[in-house]
């Protein structure tokens, strides 16, 4: 017979295992997995939120309260903060009963609900599921534009190297970690968390680079090393802010992600073994890529490589790539929007843009929160972008954050209306160029889902 002693231990830490609310949300599962594979827990009254667990990152930096809805079971609320796979793997195991088929699949309002997602196939990282995106944003405006980001609470950065600005993201970074505070464009310093050490601001934040196609090798040692000097460039990677889970410590870098499939497919394959190994060796969190179709997809479980944990794409209601969120669900990855860009041009979904600014109209929202909220009820994450240089810009970098959006809910209807937007319109009729240079483009109906086959 099992325990809540063993359930707790299979799981968590001596000090994670103190916190009484993860304790009732496990035992809690454990019954309903005995008595009820079947039951379906109904998101109750938003109260009594669950203290965070220190190993989770939060919007403060340190500490803080999770957004995370009780259940009802019955009449009685219970705190559930755990992904159900992996509540399902420990009950399968203590059991010896395989719950896969009734827990793999974690509801959508229980994914809603958080701020964070744990990646499958990860070091046990959790990602927060709106981030803030570099693309296009120049090198005078990083400064102010992480900034802002950090204070509204952000703390998932989204860098590339084709972005060109790695090393004034980590300047900025580096001072945040350092100090608690971040200073503007006009020299303005401000405060954001103070109050805690550096290794809590250190593992607060969640960042991703994204490896150039330039970068891709056949090397797996000069590609690792190149990684691993974008983590220094970013956060510095001393023993104190960084080196990997088998130490338990944070990784160097918490997300790595192949930038594009526009290379060749010894060099998409070597790459992803070379991500994978320093996975393992627990010098980065996870392994992502961005803009895969299907057929490079494919090509990397053929060649016995584990499915991405993440796949970025230029994902919208306006191209939904139902082939690839196909695949990406059959392989237990989890998709994530690439920063929204060109949508409101000319070149872009005309009509459609007209729908969705309707909905925001109606709603009192922003277009881009539409968008974000869109995504997040779609399960997936989201990285938008703004500048900094004008104040309206400015002023969507707090708007476009979780802390902003997280109460705003698209009812079904509205749902139904954007999923409906679907047009397939492809990225070289937007002109976006994340990942690829404007050469690549062939023309108006090229993109780079579908470039590979």
């Amino acid at each position: 017979m099992w325990s809540e002693d063993m359930f707790l231990s299979f799981l968590f830490s001596p000090q994670q295992r103190k916190q009484r609310k993860l304790l009732r949300a496990l035992t809690f599962l454990a019954v309903v997995a005995l008595v009820a594979e079947d039951a379906t827990p109904a998101v109750a009254a938003w109260q009594d939120l669950p203290t965070q667990p220190p190993s989770i990152p939060s919007s403060s930096g340190g500490g803080g309260r999770r957004e995370t809805p009780p259940v009802l079971i019955g009449r009685r609320p219970i705190v559930v903060d755990l992904p159900f796979a992996t509540a399902a793997a420990a009950v399968s195991s203590i059991l010896g009963r395989d719950l896969s088929k009734a827990y793999a699949a974690e509801p959508a309002w229980a994914m809603e609900a958080r701020s964070t997602v744990l990646l499958p196939r990860s070091n046990s990282v959790f990602l927060p599921r709106i981030g803030y995106s570099l693309y296009k944003t120049v090198p005078e405006q990083v400064s102010e534009g992480v900034a802002l980001a950090l204070v509204a609470g952000v703390r998932h950065f989204d860098c590339a190297s084709q972005y060109g600005t790695n090393a004034e993201v980590g300047r900025v970074l580096k001072e945040y970690i350092q100090t608690g505070k971040v200073e503007t464009r006009d020299g303005t310093i401000i405060a954001t968390a103070t109050s805690t050490t550096p290794q809590q601001r250190r593992n607060g934040l969640f960042l991703t680079h994204k490896v150039s196609n330039s970068d891709q090798s056949l090397s797996k040692t000069e590609l690792q090393r190149d990684v691993l000097e974008q983590a220094r460039v970013l956060v510095g990677g001393t023993s104190k802010t960084g080196g990997g889970n088998k130490n338990n410590r944070k990784p160097l870098l918490d997300l790595v992600m192949v930038h594009s499939p526009l290379t060749d497919k010894n060099r998409r394959i070597s790459t992803h073994a070379a991500l994978c190994e320093l996975l393992d060796q627990g010098k980065i969190g996870a392994v992502g890529v961005c803009h895969f179709g299907v057929t490079p997809l494919q090509e990397l479980v053929d060649a016995g490589l584990p499915a991405p944990s993440v796949i970025q794409l230029e994902l919208s209601p306006f191209n939904q790539h139902a082939d690839v969120a196909a695949w990406a669900a059959a392989h237990d990855s989890l998709l994530s929007c690439a920063a929204w860009s060109k949508l409101s041009s000319n070149d872009g979904p005309i009509q459609g843009w007209d729908i969705l600014g309707s909905i925001a109209k109606e709603r009192g929202m922003t277009k881009q929160q539409v968008l974000i909220r869109w995504a997040i009820q779609r399960g997936y994450l989201c990285v938008p972008r703004s500048s900094s240089q004008y104040k309206i810009e400015r002023q969507a970098i707090q708007e476009n954050s979780w802390d902003a959006t997280k109460d705003f809910v698209l009812s079904d209807k509205e749902m139904t209306i954007l999923n409906g937007l679907d047009e397939k319109i492809p990225a070289g009729q937007l002109g976006v160029k994340d990942g690829w240079e404007e050469s690549d483009i062939v023309d108006r109906k090229w993109d780079p889902t579908t470039a590979i086959v």
